[in-house]
């Protein structure tokens, strides 16, 4: 009887993670499978992505390089203020650019209903 409910439980946790429980909560970040583009889209979606992953990869080695200053002006006997926002600011604005060269990209690729599907996503897309 013990063998019988510990195999239907495994069947209920790997049917519960089949595709065809899939839903919008459950999507990958940076999907854009959704959208259903065409070749053409896909190709060029393909290159702005690689370009991005590049990005942000270098955003990622260059924000760790960052906390550490920030760690380095925390312990500083005397804070300073001044060093920190200039340095937290430096880190937030390398995000931004690289989200919105990622956007504006993505802009001249999608059609107008793909645009609008593509928002809903959108927070998905911002760099952690």
């Amino acid at each position: 009887m013990k063998s019988l409910i510990v195999i239907l439980s495994l069947l209920c946790f790997v049917w519960a993670d089949s595709p065809q429980m899939d839903d919008d909560h459950h999507r990958f970040p940076m999907d854009l499978d959704d959208l259903h583009l065409s070749a053409q889209q896909h190709k060029a979606a393909k290159e702005v992505m690689r370009e991005y992953q590049s990005s942000s990869r270098l955003y990622h080695k260059q924000n760790a390089k960052i906390q550490q200053e920030l760690n380095a002006l925390f312990l500083n006997p005397a804070f300073d203020e001044k060093a920190y926002r200039v340095k937290s600011i430096e880190r937030q604005t390398s995000s931004i650019e690289i989200q919105t060269q990622l956007l504006k990209k993505l802009h001249t690729i999608l059609t107008p209903q793909q645009k609008q599907q593509f928002i809903r996503y959108i927070q998905e897309w911002d760099i952690e």
